[in-house]
């Protein structure tokens, strides 16, 4: 090593002593820049490219072994997100694409990278974007998965596990894009220990996503069967004798029908899901009581269209104590969970709300629906379903004493025409009431489904029914699953009567038709059966007599419109046979918390069906939302609201007040009667 001295110009004294570093060191450093030792450097990269490979290696193993329910729980909870419209719709494919991305770049300068600080910033940053959603995830699927065992509530015992197993063991997978039916188990405990408790509903839901609609199946709890292994006994000995797992066997047995998922409930996760709720509004048909003195539950609930809550809503649908017996109980329900689902806006957007939902439910539910993956789907579907297509099919047969207990027996046909309804419902008889005629457009059909023939076939059934169809092209680049019927504004009406005899359609209104053509444009996809579904439009119920001027207990209604704000109206016509049987002024709430007027006068006919006139301030309640049809019939536009064939409500907006005519629970009402009573109604003066 040199050393030499380092002076100031113009001073004698040195500023300070310097070295030199021997010459065969510094060209060992200027090699090493100028790449001289690129080859002793490729073996260290070798080495750093296969840890890579190990890792990648390593992460499909874990993703394999451990990783797909929690990467199909994510997306389903981006999926239940973007329906909630808290997320954009592109996020549901950007953010794993995101995720990957700045995992992979990170990954790649933890491997090739000079700064350390950058390295473990890189690593903070890869920890924050696997863990936040993972714990999100974790959270929420850990909720999802305590309402499949019940697991928050009190500790779930090897017996209630097994049970839970058996049961799933019973169910069968559903099919992609397929209808899905769901049995819905309502339990009935005593606090009697080893009381095993009876089914005191059971109840099948089939969700389709072709059509976009629920079907509801009830069979009475006190239905005279076959239980597999214990033979002839009341329907709801079946859970008393091998819980939710024979229920299932038995349902399917009666039926013939496969059962993809299964939900039980007790009354407590009941009254729990409507308060979290804040109440369903229910069109309430008749006084109910039953005084508290009673050896039955008791209930208190006056009629007409208002919020229920928990006790008043378990009350109602458990209520059997009337002619109709636990047939009109099953009707109770199914109109209980048609509201529910009518009004899901109320609470779809509030995600909060829905974590509170499942964690009040989890003690009382039980269900193989434990993940968010499997959640997801119906999720969807409830927010996709068209709440005009929720129809209803029950089975009702003779009543009698077996071993001094009382039972029901069907006919093998009743069982099999229910079932059928419920697979099949029928569609609305509503008629389209358009400006323009069927002749005066075009209706081209393009044949999207990949079928030769489809197309064609549904031309000439089209044009059988009064349009001008006519098959125009092969599409089959047409990415849809559902048939879409393209159409203008104007066209709507004719558009949607197409779309309801296609089977699973949907309308799409456009300003202009694909391909620039005039007219309705279908695109037919490989949902359509090759046969059109057209409505029935025969009178499905015997003739009945409406005597007309009859302005029956008219000082009544004078009186009652004298105790209301309201203007009241009263129908001028008269089904035969009906007498009033309550008339009452009260109070509604609204969505928006404001107390509104409100009045209903409560008619019953010969055959103890109970049937209504309502009126109230509010404009827009979720009763009238998603009707079935129109009609304008003078200076009136009548909203149409069919259940199945039957007219089951006419509703009309006047003198700034909503009134509707609503049928009596079993649309003990013809539908010419329906609508000739919502036409004779006139002011109360």
């Amino acid at each position: 090593m040199g050393e030499y001295r380092v002076y100031r110009v113009g001073e004698a004294e040195p500023v300070r002593m310097a070295y030199t570093a021997p010459v065969r060191d510094r060209t060992r450093r200027l090699r090493s820049r100028h790449g001289v030792n690129q080859a002793a450097a490729a073996p260290r990269r070798w080495w750093l490219w296969g840890l890579v490979a190990a890792a990648v290696v390593v992460a499909a193993f874990l993703y394999w072994a451990y990783g797909r329910e929690a990467v199909g729980n994510s997306r389903a909870a981006l999926e239940i997100l973007r329906k909630l419209d808290r997320v954009p719709d592109w996020a549901v494919l950007g953010a794993p694409i995101a995720v990957a991305a700045a995992v992979a770049l990170v990954t790649a300068y933890l491997a090739f990278g000079r700064r350390l600080a950058v390295k473990l910033a890189g690593v903070a940053v890869v920890i924050v974007v696997l863990a936040t959603p993972g714990l999100a995830v974790g959270y929420a699927n850990g909720l999802v998965s305590d309402v499949g065992d019940g697991s928050d509530g009190p500790v779930t015992t090897a017996d209630e596990l097994a049970a839970i197993a058996a049961a799933d063991a019973e169910i069968e997978r559903p099919l992609p894009d397929k209808p899905m039916n769901i049995l819905l188990i309502g339990s009935d405990k005593s606090d009697i220990p080893g009381d095993p408790g009876r089914s005191d509903t059971q109840m099948l839901l089939r969700l389709d996503p072709g059509s976009k609609s629920i079907s509801m199946l009830s069979l009475p709890r006190d239905l005279y069967v076959d239980i597999p292994g214990y033979g002839y006994d009341k329907m709801n000995s079946a859970y008393s004798y091998g819980g939710p797992k024979l229920v299932i066997q038995t349902f399917k047995q009666i039926t013939g029908l496969p059962v993809n998922a299964w939900v039980e409930t007790d009354f407590a996760g009941f009254w729990h899901v409507v308060n979290i709720l804040g109440g369903v509004y229910l069109p309430i048909d008749h006084k109910y009581f039953v005084p508290a003195s009673a050896s039955y539950k008791s209930i208190n609930l006056e009629p007409g269209y208002q919020l229920v809550r928990g006790k008043q809503a378990l009350n109602y649908v458990r209520f059997r104590h009337d002619e109709f017996f636990d047939f009109g109980r099953m009707q109770r329900q199914q109109l209980f969970l048609r509201e529910l689902q009518r009004q899901s806006s109320r609470w779809s957007g509030d995600w909060e709300r829905v974590i509170k939902l499942i964690k009040a439910i989890t003690s009382e539910t039980r269900s193989n629906l434990n993940s968010l993956a499997k959640i997801a789907p119906l999720v969807e579907l409830a927010f996709e379903v068209d709440t005009s297509k929720v129809y209803q099919a029950h089975v009702e047969g003779e009543t009698g004493m077996i071993n001094g207990a009382s039972i029901v027996q069907a006919a093998p046909e009743r069982i099999a025409e229910a079932v059928s309804q419920f697979t099949h419902p029928t569609q609305a008889p509503v008629k389209t009431r358009a400006k323009v005629g069927k002749k005066a457009f075009v209706v081209h059909v393009y044949n999207g489904s990949g079928i030769d023939g489809l197309a064609t076939s549904a031309a000439s059934q089209l044009a059988a029914q009064g349009y001008r169809a006519q098959a125009v092209a092969d599409a089959y680049e047409f990415p849809d699953t559902v048939t879409a019927v393209y159409a203008t504004e104007v066209l709507r009406a004719h558009a949607t009567a197409i779309a309801s005899m296609m089977g699973a359609s949907e309308v799409r209104i456009v300003d202009r038709v694909p391909g620039g053509k005039d007219g309705i444009s279908v695109f037919v996809a490989s949902s359509f059966s090759g046969i059109l579904d057209v409505p029935e439009e025969k009178e499905v119920q015997e003739q009945q007599t409406l005597l007309k001027d009859q302005k029956v207990d008219w000082a009544t209604w004078q009186q009652t419109d004298a105790d209301t704000p309201l203007k009241l109206q009263a129908p001028t016509a008269w089904p035969s046979g009906s007498v009033y049987d309550q008339f009452r002024t009260y109070t509604v709430k609204t969505t928006k918390g404001k107390n509104v007027a409100a009045a209903v006068a409560v008619a019953r006919t010969p055959q103890y069906g109970y049937w209504s006139i309502q009126s109230m301030r509010w404009l827009d309640p979720p009763a009238i939302e998603h009707p079935s049809g129109k009609e304008k019939s003078g200076r009136r536009t009548y909203l149409l609201f069919y259940q199945g064939v039957h007219l089951r409500m006419v509703a009309w907006k006047e003198h700034g007040t909503l009134y509707w005519v609503l049928n009596t629970l079993t649309n003990q009402l013809s539908n010419d009667v329906m609508m000739g009573l919502a036409k004779s109604c006139k002011l109360v003066k």
